[in-house]
Formats: structure tokens, sequence, C-alpha cells
């Protein structure tokens, strides 16, 4: 029986480093195919729409289902091609439920499904729990999807998106020295604030320790220092302080909020002005074949 090809879903978690992933396969398309690395997907917003409809999220997101419906399955007739691995970089796929994992994973059915989740320590906007932020959670539910437990890595960063590039090689196979990210933007995104009130604090050193503890006594490839997975927050006990860096942080998420609303507008009235030249197009055509 033939060998079984290898894919590998890097699904997050909302690490900041791990965001540069999908643009590095990406930008480095062609030089990964020589290196026998395939990345299905011809932009990244073909991997969102893929995920919002494994998701089942495209009316959160404001987008009509007939906006995603088939792009997984276009990733899917994609990834089949050649023996080449398949890499594949979605964070939003951290939250997905059970069903959703099972979905996704029966999907490729005809490859050794490996499952990367990159973390780095608890910060001030990281709630227990969260499907989408909380290590435990998102390794309980992505660990029915793999039946090796060796297939689910774990890789724990320092915000260091070479290194987390590096390292995401490693897992899958290719090299990086090649393939780098200088020429890359850098997503912007806000920061959580560096403080927390002594009991917030606390709950996330708390919550840290118990991934750490998570990590020592789970079969799960670990690769990285999981002493990155305590949290450095400021425990402050002056509320003002608190609420001080929170405002900044939430002051930079309105300005990048306005910047992509104006980026959004924008791009709305190039498709109108697109849309409007198409039909222009197609009367003048209509006009000659009558005549």
């Amino acid at each position: 029986m033939p060998k079984k090809r290898q894919a590998f879903l890097h699904v997050g978690l909302d690490d900041g480093s791990g965001d540069l992933v999908g643009p590095a396969l990406l930008r480095h398309h062609s030089a990964l195919l020589e290196l026998g690395v395939r990345h299905p997907a011809e932009s990244s917003e073909e991997t969102f729409h893929a995920a919002l409809e494994l998701l089942r999220a495209h009316k959160a997101w404001g987008y009509k289902r007939k906006e995603v419906d088939g792009t997984w399955h276009r990733l899917l007739k994609r990834a089949a091609k050649g023996r080449d691995t398949v890499v594949v970089s979605q964070p939003l796929l951290a939250a997905a439920r059970p069903e959703q994992v099972a979905l996704t994973v029966d999907a490729l059915h005809g490859f050794e499904v490996h499952v990367v989740v990159t973390v780095h320590a608890p910060d001030a906007w990281t709630v227990p729990g969260d499907p989408a932020r909380d290590l435990g959670s998102v390794l309980d539910r992505w660990s029915l999807g793999v039946r090796d437990p060796q297939r689910l890595h774990v890789l724990v960063t320092d915000g260091d998106p070479v290194h987390t590039w590096k390292r995401l090689g490693r897992i899958a196979g290719f090299g990086t020295a090649s393939l780098r990210l200088d020429d890359l933007p850098a997503p912007v995104k806000p920061r959580p604030p560096h403080q927390a009130l002594p009991e917030r604090a606390a709950v996330l050193d708390a919550l840290g320790r118990s991934w750490v503890e998570l990590l020592a006594t789970s079969p799960y490839d670990v690769v990285g220092d999981t002493a990155l997975l305590l949290p450095t927050l400021d425990a402050v006990e002056d509320p003002g302080k608190v609420v001080t860096a929170t405002e900044h942080a939430l002051n930079d998420a309105l300005v990048e909020l306005e910047r992509l609303t104006r980026r959004n507008e924008s791009l709305e009235l190039r498709v109108e002005k697109l849309e409007k030249k198409k039909r222009k197009l197609k009367r003048r055509l209509s006009e000659v074949d009558v005549a």
C-alpha cells in the first residue's frame, strides 16, 4: 500500500507571529513547490473564505453564504494534485467545534493529516476557555482530528515570526533559509496592554502554568521552550493605569478599523466602476453582434 501524502494544517492560535505563515506560503509558492511542498490557496482571501465556510461564520463576518461556498472544495482539488506535501494556514480554524474539526479532517482522507498550533503566553485579552485562544480548549478539539497524538504539533513561540516560520518548516519538512520574510508586511493589529490588576494577572499566570503542565504531561509533539508560556504582565494596583493602557489599545483598534473601513469603501467603489464598465462593454458587444 503506497504511503499517504502528508497535509499540515496550521490552525492558529492568534499568537501574532503565526499571522505571517499564510502570507509566507503564498509569497514562496513556487520555491516551495521545488521543495516538494504545495500551498493550494491562490490568495489569503481564499483561505479566509474557506475557514468561514468550514466554521459557518460567513454571516458574522458580513458575507453571504454564496460568497464562500465551494472555497474549501477548490482548495482540496488543488491539494490533490501531484505528490507534494500540503501546507495550509488559517488561524481562524483554532475556534472550530468538534464536528467542524471532523469535517475538515475527513475531507483530507487521502492524506496523513498533521495539525500545527502556534501559541505564546496568555496576554491581557486572553479569556480562559475561549475556544479561539485557550490552548487547552484548542488541543481538546483538534486532538480528535488526528489519530496519532504525535501528529498534533504545538509550536511555542516568542513572538518572532522568523523563529515561527523556521520551526514550522522543520515540522513540515522544508528548509526556510532561502524563504525569507523580510519583504512581507507585518500584520497591523492592536496590541494588548502589558499591565493588569493583580487579580487578573494572577488568573493569567495560573492559566499559563496550566498550559505548561498540560504540555509536560501530554503526548503531543511540543516544539520550543514551554517556559515562554508564563505571562510577564506587570501587576499594577492602580485601576487607572490599566484603564489608560486599555484605552490606548482601543484607540489603536479604532484607528485600524477606520483604515480598513476606508480601504473597503475604496475597493467597493472600484468594483462598482468596473461593473459599470463591464456592463457597458457587454452592451457594445451585443450591438456589434446584432449589426
